[in-house]
Parts: C-alpha cells; sequence; structure tokens
C-alpha cells in the first residue's frame, strides 16, 4: 500500500510540473483573477446604483460574454479552468512538502476544496458559453430549501462559507500567501505591491464572504431563499451610512484579490 500511494504521489508531481498544465494552470489563474477584477467592478456599479451585472462569478462571464469573441474566450477560460482544478488536485495529492503533520494534511484539503471552485466555475464558464447561463442562486436553493432536509443542507453551506472566510482572513493577516509565490514575486519592489494587494484582497474577501456566510444562514433558519447573494447585501447596507464607500471599499479589495492571482499566474510555485 505504502508503494502504491508513493507511486500516486510521484505521478501527481510529475503531471503537476509538467511544462503543458503548469502552463495552462497559470492560463487558469489569470482566468481567476479577472473575474475577481470583474466581481470588484460590478460591486462597484452596484454600490453606487448603476448595476451593470451580478456581482459574482458567473456575473462576471456574463460580462465576457457580452464582448467582442466572448464566447471563444469562455471557452479558452473553461480550458485554463478546468486545468487549474486538475493542478489543484495533483497539489492535494503530492504537493505542500513544505509543511508537516497536519499541516500538510490542512493544506492538501484546501488544495482540494479550490480544485472544486475552480471546476465548478470552469462548468459555469462552458454554461455561459452555450447561453446557458449561470442559474439563479436563489432559485436553486429555492428548490432546495423546500426539501425536509433542504434548511439543514443550506445552514451547512454557510458553514463553509464561514470557514472560507476565516481562511482568507488568516492568509491575509500572516501573509500565507507568499508560499504561492517564487521569491521574485515576494520580494524587492514588486513584492511590497504584491504586499499590499494580496492583503487587502484577501481581507476583502473574506469580508465578502462572511456576509454571504451570515446572508445563507439567516436564509436557512427563516426558511426564505430570496435574499441571498453579494448583490443583495450590497443593496441592503447601500442606504446606511458610509455604505457606499464601505462597499466602494470592499470591491476595491475584490479586484486586489484578482490582481494577485494575476501576479500568481506570472510566479506560480508549486511546493
Amino acid at each position: 500500500m505504502a508503494a502504491t500511494g508513493d507511486a500516486a504521489e510521484q505521478a501527481a508531481q510529475e503531471a503537476r510540473d509538467h511544462p503543458v498544465l503548469d502552463g495552462m494552470a497559470r492560463a487558469g489563474f489569470v482566468v481567476y483573477g479577472i473575474v475577481y477584477v470583474l466581481i470588484g467592478w460590478l460591486a462597484a456599479q452596484l454600490a453606487l446604483g448603476h448595476p451593470a451585472g451580478s456581482a459574482s462569478g458567473s456575473g462576471a462571464l456574463e460580462e465576457i460574454a457580452q464582448k467582442p469573441l466572448g464566447a471563444i474566450a469562455l471557452w479558452l477560460s473553461a480550458a485554463g479552468l478546468g486545468a487549474l482544478a486538475l493542478w489543484q488536485v495533483c497539489q492535494a495529492v503530492a504537493g505542500h512538502r513544505d509543511e508537516d503533520g497536519w499541516r500538510r494534511g490542512a493544506a492538501r484539503i484546501g488544495s482540494s476544496s479550490r480544485a472544486v471552485v475552480f471546476c465548478a466555475l470552469g462548468v459555469t464558464s462552458v454554461r455561459t458559453a452555450l447561453g446557458d447561463g449561470g442559474g439563479s442562486g436563489g432559485g436553486s436553493t429555492g428548490a432546495v430549501m423546500r426539501q425536509p432536509w433542504g434548511p439543514a443542507l443550506v445552514l451547512a453551506v454557510a458553514v463553509v462559507l464561514l470557514v472560507i472566510a476565516g481562511t482568507s482572513a488568516w492568509r491575509g493577516a500572516t501573509d500565507r500567501w507568499r508560499k504561492d509565490l517564487e521569491a521574485g514575486g515576494r520580494t524587492g519592489d514588486v513584492g511590497r505591491v504584491v504586499q499590499v494587494v494580496a492583503r487587502a484582497g484577501h481581507l476583502s474577501r473574506a469580508v465578502a464572504f462572511a456576509v454571504l456566510a451570515f446572508l445563507v444562514a439567516r436564509a436557512a433558519l427563516e426558511h426564505d431563499s430570496r435574499q441571498l447573494g453579494l448583490d443583495q447585501a450590497i443593496v441592503r447596507f447601500r442606504d446606511e451610512p458610509l455604505g457606499p464607500a464601505l462597499i466602494l471599499v470592499i470591491a476595491a479589495g475584490l479586484a486586489c484579490y484578482g490582481v494577485f492571482h494575476l501576479v500568481r499566474a506570472a510566479y506560480l510555485r508549486a511546493a
């Protein structure tokens, strides 16, 4: 069994380090970065009362679809995100060798989770390219909520979102993101700029996911799926004192998170 496990790790490491997969994974990080930049822009438009689309991953992909050659861009995005999901699977099997014990296990679980996220975003990209869109989050949640086990499942989703928020805040506050970059991306003048962008991005993403976790949990407890999503949160807080200014700060942070992944594509490090 040990020999089989070692062989699997070796195969995963070789696949991860293959120039083709490495290049496509970098392209996937570019796509992911652009998606977050667009989410930030869409959130800012919504905060200012000029909605241009949904401040979500599917909304960002819809924005891409409307551009010239948008369908081609979406298919290329799906390919990059699929490769990135595979790269993360390889990381989950053979990566994070610079960690020990439970830290390595936690890091590999994190890679597995990110693989699921990238795969889901890739599927949404394909659906958008086919004209099917990303679907209605509120509608799908409503169908789940009508099941006997629905509220419990939605509440579990809220817990997952809260864990993501906490992880993002931890990575931003402790600069754990540094281990994802080669030395050129975390030292010198480039490193100082990336530090600001990475911290702002991770902490803003933590706030956004914490708000989403709260809304999803309340929907589960109240059996009401109508007010879900970042869009509804922005609209709700927009009329509060300093609301638009705070939302714009978070939107800028989400865009910074996207920029960080553009940098990561250039300085990708697999440990």
